[in-house]
């Protein structure tokens, strides 16, 4: 047996879970399977000898993740009616405040009714409801009711995506649903949130009053975040200030808060209780303490809605604090692992949470490499005189080794969901960590307690409490000014992330294991070749590749020339500023890809579809050229655009300057439309339409060409249209890709880019037909994901990406 059985266990129980979810279907059969070879293992435990105990328990626990994992899957009745994109007409219950946007707000609300349907479907179930031109503002607890269209949580399915619908699952979101006006919303008075939620709910909205009443607007949204678990108030503006200084993490109620909470009350215990001479001598302080710290950590867990994060952060605490009633708090590396199984066991997919991955790692990160630092920047091994200025060396030298500990451990992960480090986390975290650990948020919890007894006194606290979050913020906004602050880095793949961390084992260990400089030089023998690998093919590949990539209701294409060069047409996008797809869809897989710099950016016309998302790909990754139809346009994100592209020294061009074909890396590139500026008044009929041709297969991009500027394209170019891969004019709308268009480009592939349940009924049935007559092999980015096109001098091969 090892020297900490439970670390292989909570590898083990891991390991189950994760082949659960990744290879048993749901199945009923696969549900009981798990549990008769737990079964089969546990009487076998019973029967083998005491040397076979520990490799069988291994097992068990696997089966017992397996088995856990498999039975926590939720099955959903309004799943099936999102897939058909059904109206329904919904009573419901209002469970968090609302977020705000430009035009729309969006709660979550719990589902207690769907009227014309059979009783109790989908009752109990969580949507995330999107309301378009509100009139009011609900309140958690609000009874509504109102009509809705249901979808489907989609994904965007590129290499290097972010499972979003995943993430909705296990927040346990069933669905989405959209109300296209807010006074179709009909208020029916109070509903029940239900136990215990409806009494904490009941103790956190004069709190939230209390704070929107004592507070300004940017001081009440950060106290709600840190005190009520409550985001939806954190503006983009606010939340990026944090997030560039490493500090996203202080705005999520998580294991940080908690265990700052738990501290600071340990120590006031700890020092109440040892002012009693007689306790001191009779019992075990410490203990003592433990067990009573338990209370303002449950409270404070309570207090910020008892969310999942807050639960799990909750658990992790409380079996430290155990571990030192039993006297156990030295062996952290098995407090850590029963902790883990703890939260496991209660929620099995919060595994795939990053609120788990950060807190667990960043706290084995903490465990294992702070006291190696600290040995070394501390020079506790030195003979060095022991004042209060030492003293004060070492407090700083220990915070920076918790810190430093932390930002090293999780820089794969931070790097595979973020895609950004951030150079001023250090002195960030050491300046702004310490006011809140010790003020803001002692202070704030204080101030909320006082409120039911002096709300004077309640709001003198909240003032010295806002003080310090006021000096906090000035620390946040100093070390945010940088403009090395942050960089974007690659997003390393799985491969990537495992050699990562044995590259730290190996650093780590080379004293005490000499076996681990072998492992080095296989660890920096893989890092050469995988750095050789990307280099080859961002800078040193020889074939023309093209990506369509899915974006939903938009068009993206990323231009791999041979060699070096890379073009971007469009950057899909959607109305409004609420998600943005340059930063979320497109960078993710250009980073995935590493690749940094897009030498051209191409906006075939000034539509949201096309254009949104390339105003963060303008502003990070390093445009020379950008490629439009000489609009000036209407729209603020164009002119927002604009005016990023000048900032940055980009040049320009427009028909006027592309009339002659160009080459680029072998590739020759024309530009077919439009010829002589703007000539139509339909923003679709001036998109600038480009064909690529290397190696014998050309590529036709027509932006969103309807039927007068194909017939203009058909008289001025004719058999220059002559393609081998067509992406569908205006995402297979029947107004475009007209017969004699079809029969002038003569196309092998068609690729439609379009969002699977669009409003617009893309790609038309029409059209379909039309490419079907014409056989043409039909691929759909709603179905297919990414669809990856090689073409070289052999020919051309396609990847599609599911």
């Amino acid at each position: 047996m090892p020297i900490r059985p439970l670390v292989p266990v909570l590898f083990a129980f891991t390991a189950g879970l994760l082949s659960s979810f990744f290879s048993l279907p749901d199945d009923l059969i696969f549900r009981i399977l798990p549990a008769v070879f737990f079964l089969v293992l546990l009487i076998l435990c019973l029967l083998v000898p005491a040397g076979a105990k520990y490799p069988l328990c291994l097992f068990l626990f696997f089966f017992a993740g397996a088995f856990l994992e498999t039975n926590s899957r939720r099955s959903s009745d309004l799943v099936p009616l999102a897939e058909q994109r059904a109206r329904v007409t919904i009573e419901g219950t209002v469970l968090e405040p609302p977020i705000h946007f430009a035009e729309a707000l969006r709660a979550v609300v719990r589902v207690d009714r769907l009227r014309g349907r059979e009783e109790g479907k989908g009752a109990g179930e969580k949507i995330r409801v999107t309301v378009y031109k509100p009139e009011t503002t609900p309140a958690p607890g609000d009874r509504i009711l109102f009509p809705a269209r249901l979808r489907v949580f989609n994904n965007f399915n590129n290499p290097g995506r972010y499972d979003y619908a995943l993430a909705m699952e296990i927040k346990g979101l069933s669905c989405a649903a959209s109300v296209a006006e807010g006074r179709r919303i009909v208020p029916m008075g109070k509903g029940d949130l239900g136990y215990p939620f409806e009494l904490l709910e009941g103790v956190r909205r004069p709190i939230r009053a209390f704070f929107q009443e004592n507070l300004s607007l940017r001081n009440q949204a950060l106290f709600q975040a840190l005190i009520l678990g409550e985001q939806q108030s954190v503006r983009p503006d606010l939340r990026k200030s944090f997030t560039v200084t490493g500090l996203g993490h202080v705005l999520v109620v998580s294991g940080l808060h908690v265990a700052l909470v738990a501290w600071v009350s340990f120590m006031l215990i700890q020092k109440g209780l040892s002012r009693s001479y007689e306790l001191a001598l009779r019992t075990n302080l410490r203990k003592i303490a433990a067990l009573l710290t338990c209370i303002p950590v449950i409270a404070y867990a309570c207090l910020a809605g008892f969310q999942v994060p807050s639960q799990r952060s909750m658990l992790m605490v409380l079996v430290f604090l155990f571990s030192m009633i039993l006297g156990k708090e030295k062996d952290v590396w098995s407090t850590l692992s029963i902790a883990a199984l703890v939260v496991l066991a209660v929620d099995p997919h919060s595994l795939f949470t990053i609120s788990f991955q950060l807190s667990f790692l960043a706290v084995a990160g903490i465990l294992w490499l702070a006291p190696i630092i600290f040995s070394v920047i501390s020079f506790k091994d030195h003979d060095l005189r022991k004042g209060a200025l030492y003293r004060f060396y070492v407090y700083f030298c220990g915070l920076a080794a918790v810190t430093i500990s932390a930002i090293l451990f999780l820089l794969p992960v931070t790097s595979y969901y973020f895609h950004r480090v951030s150079l001023s986390g250090l002195p960030a975290n050491m300046t702004a960590l310490p006011l809140m650990g010790i003020g803001i948020l002692p202070l704030g919890l204080f101030a909320a307690a006082c409120l039911p007894f002096s709300q004077a006194l309640a709001g003198s606290v909240l003032s010295a409490a806002s003080w310090c979050l006021d000096r906090m913020m000035d620390y946040i906004d100093y070390w945010c000014s940088f403009s090395w602050a942050e960089f974007q880095i690659f997003r390393p793949t799985f491969l990537e992330i495992l050699f990562f961390y044995a590259l730290l084992f190996c650093l780590f260990s080379m004293k005490r294991l000499r076996w681990t400089r072998v492992c080095l030089a296989a660890v920096l023998l893989f890092w050469a070749g995988d750095v050789a690998y990307w280099i080859r093919q961002n800078h040193f590949n020889g074939s023309l590749r093209v990506t369509y990539l899915d974006v939903g209701q938009g068009n993206a294409a990323l231009i791999q020339f041979p060699g070096s060069k890379k073009m971007l047409i469009d950057g899909g996008g959607f109305p409004g500023g609420e998600f943005d797809t340059g930063e979320m869809v497109v960078a993710p897989f250009l980073l995935r890809s590493k690749i940094r710099k897009v030498d051209t950016l191409l906006l075939t016309h000034p539509e949201a579809d096309h254009m949104n998302g390339l105003l963060y790909i303008a502003e990070h990754f390093g445009p020379d050229e950008f490629w439009y139809n000489g609009t000036q346009g209407e729209s603020s994100t164009f002119r927002e655009l604009l005016s990023v592209l000048a900032a940055k020294g980009v040049r320009k061009k427009t028909p006027a300057d592309l009339k002659q074909e160009r080459e680029i890396s072998g590739a020759l590139v024309e530009i077919l439309h439009p010829e002589e500026g703007l000539l139509f008044r339909k923003s679709n009929d001036n998109s600038l339409v480009m064909k690529i041709s290397y190696g014998g297969t050309a590529f036709l991009f027509p932006g969103d060409i309807e039927d007068r500027a194909e017939q203009l394209l058909l008289s001025r170019s004719g058999s220059r249209l002559k393609s081998e891969i067509l992406l569908a004019p205006h995402h297979g709308s029947k107004s475009s890709t007209s017969r004699a268009f079809l029969q002038a480009v003569s196309p092998e592939v068609c690729i439609i880019s379009s969002g699977k349940g669009n409003p617009f009924g893309f790609p038309s049935q029409e059209v379909l037909k039309r490419l079907s007559d014409a056989r043409c092999n039909i691929l759909k980015t709603e179905e297919h994901g990414a669809i990856k096109v090689h073409a070289d001098q052999e020919g051309y091969r396609i990847h599609c990406f599911r």
